[in-house]
């Protein structure tokens, strides 16, 4: 079954932003993108113009693309959630206090409870010129001056900004490790593999890390031992990064697993995309 790239759009600049991201995480991983959106009483009233124009973008900046549209009705957590379960990867456009549908709010709640990665796009209009105008379509890639570092995300040339991970060693840091070197390869960026904190040495982690690191040494991957508390660290870290990727870190509590927050926090802070992995 073709797992497809699924991205939330409500109209808004952030989230057309986004778009590009998932297109790009469709063509290098050969998926269909999916373009959903959810449809209230306090969004956009053409609701089908909305996926209309981001599929067409979607196509002009990745031709060749599979794209599929879909408009359900309900609020945009609870959509993407379900539309998680079969995909493999969720992407929406996350800048707080914008006005829009899809903010980091949404993007703290998927990165608890949705079932496959999900990518927030934070400052998702960085990747749109300015002068779009927000029914039109967009003209070109943004300048590299209002974009930030690394920001174009096209798979040949995004820059040479870093991707950043969380590790700590735990399964969730592991598998959030093997998702960032495979962003970091295929985009010809280097890595950093960033460990903060004192919940463990940093020579300890870095020992455990050693050999993964000379495995695949087709990426200039290095270490980072930071002593700040985790979410400064990795936020600190991500001004200066093409793209941040963490562990979902799920918590129980009686019982039952809860999104960390921790984990939310850095969506809600981070001025970089974060991509929010699943241990398997």
């Amino acid at each position: 079954m073709d797992r497809p790239v699924v991205v939330g759009v409500d109209g808004s600049v952030a989230s057309l932003g986004a778009v590009r991201w998932a297109a790009d995480e469709a063509a290098r991983h050969d998926r269909t993108l999916r373009i959903v959106h959810a449809m209230s009483w306090e969004g956009p009233a053409d609701g089908q113009g909305v996926v209309l124009d981001a599929a067409a973008d979607a196509r002009g900046w990745q031709p060749g693309i599979a794209v599929e549209t879909v408009t359900v009705g309900g609020p945009s957590a609870r959509v993407l959630q379900e539309q998680s379960r079969t995909a493999s990867l969720v992407v929406i456009g996350g800048r707080p206090h914008d006005g829009g549908l899809l903010n980091s709010s949404v993007g703290a709640h998927l990165a608890g409870f949705a079932h496959c990665p999900v990518l927030v796009v934070n400052r998702g209009e960085r990747w749109l010129t300015e002068d779009r105008h927000p029914s039109g379509m967009w003209p070109g890639p943004p300048a590299p001056d209002h974009a930030g570092p690394g920001a174009d995300p096209m798979t040949a040339l995004p820059g040479t900004a870093p991707v950043v991970v969380g590790v700590d060693g735990t399964p969730s840091g592991w598998r959030a490790l093997e998702f960032a070197y495979d962003e970091a390869r295929s985009r010809h960026v280097p890595l950093v593999a960033v460990h903060a904190g004192h919940t463990r040495p940093h020579s300890t982690v870095y020992a455990d890390l050693a050999p993964w690191l000379r495995r695949h040494s087709d990426v200039d991957a290095r270490f980072a031992g930071l002593d700040e508390p985790v979410l400064e660290a990795l936020t600190t870290a991500a001004n200066e990064a093409l793209l941040l990727v963490v562990g979902a870190h799920r918590v129980c509590w009686f019982e039952k697993p809860r999104p960390n927050p921790r984990t939310q926090l850095i969506v809600h802070h981070a001025a970089s995309p974060v991509l929010v992995t699943r241990s398997v």
